[in-house]
């Protein structure tokens, strides 16, 4: 009896300890995920952002969909200057779906690391009700500024500015965007604007970079000079700004550069972010070997930390040492940026072989692409990099991948459009039009470009006329959409009724090469030789604008007697 009593008192203490460690067990661990978040934040702050960031990744390992931390592992990115940082960004908006904040700050952060096609993505996202905001209307002028497109990052401004029109950030925005205007009157008024804004300790560096850029435009020397010495002597200075003063002394062959030089190396050896800033401009300003050099005396901790691999790569790749880069890249690991050391490692070995693509290429390009894990933003930034080596096959079919997928696919049809627009190529060009029909199948302008592509090419015609016909009953006023109706009629015989709506487009629309080489072969074809040739002559003087078909169809219909 005693032992059953014993085996029965075992059994229940095991069984209390069991259950109390069953229930301890969530508690701890809540415990453990708040004291390793502490920590990262505690690192961040003092800077050392190398345990800041192993700490934060402890934490998503226990839990991958930590928000607090996906959050804090983009800043700590961010502080580096990191590309990593757009795909934090990316992982919290996952995280997070729909969250407006969250979308503006994906848009900021990878507009400021170079990557537009994300920030146009994120922005697309944002929710009808928060677009007409201060917040989205600066990010969205600053994406159109990335992507060359002034005009519409001036807009954006002027939104901001008549939401709230006595914020002077808004007001510096303006005047730097229109500081580099053609018209010197505009000019010169924003450099009076970016001179009182100087008064604005706050915006004082802002406004002192604007007025450097537009001293260096003007080949005002002197001033440039003034500008960036005010600038480094700010109390606030970056590297960027510290970056800009080099420069200058560069630029002048100044005797003071070696020791500026050095003197911001030995400032910037903690940090991994300043390394890559100053590697990276090293490296674009004649002195990779020097950079290469440098990095070697650098603290393993600095010098193995994102981004400063990338910095490295890019020197060894702008002094074509692409054997000693093969050996840098082959062992690496570079976390979420894999993707981009299996690009740049296929790339030593395409150099290497004197572009004889092996099948050890082939593999490491393969990984590259499989490393993205198919989403779309590491997709794109992995296009935008292959795309400025000039591998232009392999940039469109990542364009292609995002594309024909589920997420993203408008921007990449634009860079496909961009891409295949500048190779006058129709036959792809055409199919991305189809690709954006799918997408926006009720949208009049994608149905005409489509419909007007197709009927250049002589494919899918029954479906272009439809589609002409259908698009002038809804909009005969528009010139597009006249245009390609009219060359519908022409080709299924129909001439005189398409010259008389050419005929009543406005004589500014005429002008323009496509419109002009409609009407001229039109015209011709309709026995008026005399009438056509002025729109021809015009549309040839502008071949580089028009598709090899339309330079075809104008040469034929000069030729005719």
């Amino acid at each position: 009896m005693k032992t059953r009593a014993w085996i029965f008192w075992l059994a229940t203490i095991a069984v209390l300890v069991a259950s109390a460690s069953w229930f301890c067990r969530e508690p701890i661990h809540r415990w453990q995920q708040r004291r390793l978040l502490a920590a990262s934040q505690a690192f961040f702050r003092q800077g050392n952002l190398r345990s800041a960031y192993l700490s934060a990744r402890q934490i998503l390992q226990n839990d991958p969909r930590n928000a607090t931390a996906c959050a804090l592992l983009a800043q700590i990115a961010d502080a580096a200057r990191s590309p990593e940082a757009v795909l934090w960004r990316q992982r919290l908006v996952e995280i997070e779906p729909g969250q407006s904040g969250a979308l503006l700050d994906l848009a900021a952060t990878a507009v400021r690391l170079g990557e537009p096609f994300v920030a146009e993505q994120a922005l697309a996202q944002v929710g009808e009700r928060d677009r007409d905001t201060v917040a989205f209307h600066q990010i969205a002028a600053a994406c159109a500024l990335a992507a060359k497109q002034p005009a519409l990052a001036d807009d954006h401004f002027q939104k901001a500015l008549q939401l709230d029109p006595k914020n002077e950030t808004l007001q510096l925005n303006l005047a730097t965007l229109r500081v580099g205007a053609a018209k010197e009157n505009t000019a010169t008024e924003s450099r009076a604007v970016l001179d009182r804004l100087r008064k604005n300790p706050s915006l004082h560096q802002a406004a002192t970079r604007a007025l450097l850029a537009s001293a260096r435009k003007r080949k005002d020397d002197e001033t440039a000079m003034q500008l960036a010495a005010d600038l480094r002597q700010d109390a606030g200075a970056t590297i960027e700004d510290r970056l800009l003063y080099l420069e200058e002394l560069q630029r002048r062959d100044d005797p003071k550069f070696a020791a500026d030089l050095k003197s911001l190396q030995a400032a910037s050896k903690q940090n991994p972010g300043q390394l890559y800033a100053l590697m990276t401009w090293m490296n674009a300003h004649g002195l990779a070997a020097q950079s290469i050099e440098w990095s070697a005396t650098l603290p393993p901790g600095s010098r193995g930390q994102m981004p400063v691999p990338i910095a490295v790569a890019e020197a060894y790749t702008v002094l074509g040492e692409w054997t000693r880069l093969r050996e840098v890249v082959a062992k690496a690991e570079w976390g979420e940026l894999d993707f981009v050391r299996l690009a740049i490692h296929a790339r030593a070995l395409d150099e290497m072989s004197s572009h004889i693509r092996d099948p050890d290429f082939k593999l490491k390009w393969e990984r590259a692409v499989i490393a993205t894990h198919g989403e779309p933003h590491s997709l794109a930034m992995l296009a935008r990099l292959v795309g400025g080596w000039g591998w232009k096959t392999e940039a469109t079919q990542l364009w292609w991948r995002i594309a024909s997928g589920n997420s993203g696919q408008r921007p990449a049809l634009k860079e496909l459009q961009r891409i295949y627009t500048a190779d006058k190529n129709t036959a792809e060009l055409y199919r991305v039009a189809r690709r954006a029909l799918q997408l926006e199948p009720a949208n009049p302008a994608m149905k005409n470009n489509a419909a007007m592509l197709a009927l250049l090419l002589g494919s899918d015609t029954a479906e272009a006329h439809r589609f002409a016909g259908e698009n002038f009953r809804l909009a005969p006023g528009d010139p597009r959409i006249a245009s390609t109706r009219a060359f519908s009629l022409h080709l299924q015989k129909r001439t005189r009724e398409a010259v008389e709506i050419m005929a009543q487009l406005p004589e500014a629309v005429l002008r323009d090469p496509s419109v002009a080489a409609c009407y001229g072969v039109l015209l011709a074809a309709a026995g008026d030789h005399e009438k056509a040739r002025p729109f021809l002559e015009a549309a040839s003087q502008q071949r580089q604008q028009l598709f090899p078909e339309e330079i075809a169809l104008v040469e034929a219909a000069l030729k005719q007697p």
